[in-house]
């Protein structure tokens, strides 16, 4: 009788084990947050802590990205000092905290220098943290002279002093506005 009540305990272990198993959905939704400031902490840059202000958020647990959108006083900070802002209507983060937009402005505040990034032909503007670097297809880089070059296709580091830029069918040029003596250039 117990070796008969024990062949019956088996087989219906096995039934239930060999009955599909239910998976409970993921509900579709993403978390909207409002009036909020982000901080960011990249894992492939530990010494940077980015801070956004933005009045929508939306993160979505099915991507694992989330949106800033009309970024207000965005910004990298090393040593808790200030590198660059960044201003977008639009910014990504993915979930490699990497940046992506389709125009984003950067001041490097060391250099003095502003940064119009834009995407093109499909591509968008990357702020890559492994690499410290924006990746831009169309750049228009602006000096505090008011001097201005834009590049294609450029690649810059975080800190400004590497960049490359081109490849064949690229465009590269500079614009420089002199005033005469005495008079403020436009």
């Amino acid at each position: 009788m117990a070796l008969l009540a024990l062949v019956a305990v088996i087989a219906t272990l096995v039934v239930v084990a060999l009955l599909p198993q239910r998976q409970r959905p993921v509900p579709d939704a993403s978390i909207d947050l409002h009036d909020v400031t982000v901080a960011l902490y990249p894992q492939a840059d530990p010494t940077a802590v980015w801070s956004f202000r933005s009045p929508d958020v939306v993160y979505d647990p099915n991507k694992q990205d989330t949106t800033l959108r009309n970024i207000q006083d965005g910004r990298r900070m090393v040593g808790g000092k200030t590198d660059f802002t960044l201003a977008s209507d639009r910014i990504v983060i993915d979930s490699n905290d990497n940046l992506h937009g389709e125009h984003i402005q950067a001041h490097l505040v060391s250099e003095d220098v502003n940064l119009d990034m834009v995407g093109a032909k499909g591509r968008q503007v990357l702020i890559n943290q492994r690499a410290g670097t924006f990746e831009v297809p169309r750049v228009t880089v602006t000096d505090p002279d008011k001097n201005t070059i834009v590049f294609e296709d450029m690649r810059i580091g975080f800190d400004f002093t590497t960049f490359q830029a081109g490849g064949p069918g690229t465009v590269g040029y500079g614009e420089f506005v002199v005033s005469s003596p005495g008079k403020e250039s436009p």
